[in-house]
């Protein structure tokens, strides 16, 4: 569904990925970790066109979108929630949920059935729907904004951090959620994560990154029990 190759990106003179290859399968959770500054975000703001590539391919669907327009790239299935919610603060929990929708169709009855799953995952969200973004706990309105990403109905979630910040126990709802939307609609998720043990926990395969590069993958149970990832991202 996904695959980079050779991924090079820049910010000015310094290269910050340097020449990474992964692939995200359908239906599958994958996971990328890495500490602070490896550059995972970057990962996936060149994926959703939001950086541009230096060198490299990025393969979506079967089809090069190193240059192709943002809302193109969310029209074809790919969708994007960012570090830090970014939900609209002054619309409502409906309208945030809205405007995930701005580029698909407008068929209404489309859309509705989509607010309905979003809001069978994320009931609470159900109960706030005409409370403004700002009102909303840390927990709630990363809800939102997973919520709106799924109102573009994409065949690939790409989440970064979404535990960030959040009590331990809202992370253990959110990590069922993103489990449970999986197996019910078959969505591909690629998961950017410091909690690094929900992300294997959670994941099918994982990545490591460090620097710029992919020092390690494979299968997330295999990665969890690497006495090397151990040592560096799970505490052990």
């Amino acid at each position: 569904m996904l695959r980079v190759e050779n991924l090079k990106v820049a910010y000015g003179h310094i290269e910050v990925l340097k020449g990474i290859n992964f692939n995200v399968e359908a239906a599958e959770i994958v996971a990328l970790i890495g500490s602070n500054g490896a550059g995972k975000t970057t990962t996936l703001n060149t994926i959703s066109g939001l950086l541009r590539p230096t060198s490299g391919v990025i393969s979506w669907k079967g089809e090069n979108i190193n240059r192709t327009p943002v809302e193109a790239i969310v029209a074809s299935g790919l969708a994007h929630c960012p570090e830090g919610r970014r939900i609209f603060p002054g619309l409502t929990v409906r309208e945030n949920l809205l405007s995930g929708t701005a580029a698909r169709p407008n068929n209404r009855k489309a859309i509705e059935e989509d607010m309905t799953l979003v809001f069978d995952l994320f009931p609470r969200l159900k109960e706030r729907i005409k409370q403004l973004g700002w009102s909303l706990s840390g927990g709630e309105q990363q809800m939102l904004a997973i919520g709106r990403a799924l109102m573009s109905r994409p065949s690939l979630l790409m989440l970064d951090e979404p535990s960030l910040g959040l009590a331990p126990i809202v992370i253990d709802q959110l990590f069922d959620r993103i489990v449970e939307l999986n197996k019910r609609t078959q969505l591909a998720v690629f998961l950017v994560e410091q909690n690094s043990a929900m992300a294997l926990e959670i994941a099918n395969r994982a990545f490591v990154i460090e620097t710029g590069t992919i020092t390690l993958s494979g299968p997330a149970s295999e990665l969890a029990g690497n006495p090397r990832i151990q040592e560096a991202y799970l505490g052990g």
